[in-house]
């Protein structure tokens, strides 16, 4: 079986969002649900929103952030129609246009307001500041390449698949002379090794719940946090050039 690479267009958001959250939730990796919560409990309706935002923002895009969502489809011929079995979210970054205050904020809104939106926005700071120090120190505070996501369907895995999703990011990467910056899964660490990435720091997520919150929101904290936890990620580095 052979494969193929293709940009997405923008109404083929949903369908990408779609086996995005099947990807990851087989199994479930409990990071996702940190970065895309489910809405209501209803899957279809986050599977929506999220695609109403990708959508939104692919019409009225940053003009300092290229966003690019890559397909992974079968080869077709006259007689078939392709399948997606992949897909990747490669973000180049020219200019930063945001606070982290501000990426905080936005991301935490994704969680019901209360304990749970805290929880967020604690765990979410404290990823981001670990891989901004870094940066910071290593790239410095110019353009850089990051992953918006990455997967490949559960039936179509070990195939390749991700070697040519990444392999688009890289060469696209070092023509435009970018570091690329990522937080991994730690199944995921030897895969972006193979890919010339260097481990920069170990995360195991550990938000301090605030002290003096009322009863009803440090439920919901706990409740959250009981959820999700354990969260462990890897920053990681591939700098641009790299073979």
């Amino acid at each position: 079986m052979s494969f193929e690479l293709k940009k997405v267009p923008v109404e083929e958001l949903h369908k990408m969002i779609a086996a995005e959250r099947y990807a990851f939730e087989t199994p479930l990796q409990p990071i996702f649900r940190l970065y895309c919560p489910v809405t209501n409990n209803d899957p279809q309706e986050t599977i929506a929103d999220i695609a109403a935002r990708e959508q939104e923002q692919a019409k009225n895009p940053d003009p300092n952030v290229e966003n690019i969502w890559i397909k992974a489809v079968t080869s077709q011929d006259s007689k078939t129609t392709e399948t997606l079995v992949g897909g990747a979210q490669w973000i180049f970054i020219s200019e930063k246009s945001s606070s982290l205050d501000a990426d905080v904020e936005s991301f935490s809104k994704r969680h019901p307001e209360g304990g749970a939106r805290l929880f967020a926005a604690q765990s979410y700071r404290i990823l981001r500041e670990c891989e901004e120090r870094h940066r910071l120190e290593i790239s410095g505070s110019g353009p850089y390449a990051t992953l918006g996501s990455f997967f490949t369907l559960p039936e179509y895995r070990k195939l390749g698949i991700g070697h040519l999703l990444m392999q688009w990011g890289l060469e696209k990467a070092d023509e435009k002379g970018l570091d690329i910056w990522i937080e991994a899964a730690p199944p995921a660490v030897p895969f972006y090794e193979r890919h010339g990435f260097v481990q920069k720091e170990v995360t195991h997520l550990q938000p301090r719940r605030p002290d003096g919150l009322d009863e009803k929101i440090a439920a919901e904290w706990d409740d959250t946090a009981r959820e999700l936890l354990p969260i462990t990620t890897v920053t990681m580095c591939r700098l641009a050039g790299t073979c």
